[in-house]
């Protein structure tokens, strides 16, 4: 039996390669702690750092045939969560400053009807999406979105893995930006 854990992060980085779990379990283990730490310092939430480092993993894992690094894993690992990190808070002061000028419009009464309509529009297409998801998606999704549950939280009461967890509002998510496509596109380029 190979004991991975005295094995070079090049060494399993090359198993990784060829789909050895146990290597990529070993490096999982090496690493994830100093990278959740690194990421922790930046978030305000641990459960967002811990969400970083599982994304980072999950990635690892997804794209490990052709994953092509030029520095050190380790290296390559601390700037993936950094990058992580970032879009991480991109979003968040995206979402902020969107939901603050949303309400701000709405308060001044800026809003119109084709504005109105499109908003009818895209809850419906939203809702119709969700719908039509299997029902554990579905069931995960609304956890996540409507209860605000984290990934951890959603696991515990649902009795599953917080990857089956991430795994699932990952599809989620897909499904609903291909449904979504079209009013985004009728919002961006047809609307005043």
């Amino acid at each position: 039996m190979i004991d991975y854990s005295k094995n070079t992060d090049n060494t399993l980085l090359k198993l990784l390669r060829d789909g050895d779990q146990r290597a990529f379990k070993a490096l999982y283990e090496r690493h994830w702690h100093s990278l959740w730490s690194y990421a922790r310092n930046a978030m305000a939430d641990p459960d967002d750092a811990e969400d970083i480092v599982q994304e980072l993993f999950m990635t690892l894992w997804e794209k490990r045939k052709a994953l092509d690094i030029s520095t050190s894993l380790k290296s390559y690992l601390y700037r993936a969560t950094l990058n992580k990190v970032i879009d991480r808070s991109d979003r968040a002061k995206y979402r902020f400053s969107y939901l603050k000028e949303l309400k701000r419009t709405y308060e001044q009464g800026n809003y119109t009807i084709d504005g109105k309509l499109f908003e009818k529009e895209l809850m419906g297409r939203f809702e119709a999406c969700v719908g039509k998801m299997p029902p554990k998606m579905r069931t995960i999704f609304t956890l996540s979105r409507t209860h605000m549950l984290t990934h951890q939280q959603i696991g515990n009461y649902l009795n599953i893995s917080r990857d089956n967890v991430n795994r699932q509002i990952k599809n989620a998510l897909i499904l609903l930006k291909k449904s979504l496509l079209v009013a985004t596109i009728i919002l961006k380029y047809f609307l005043p």
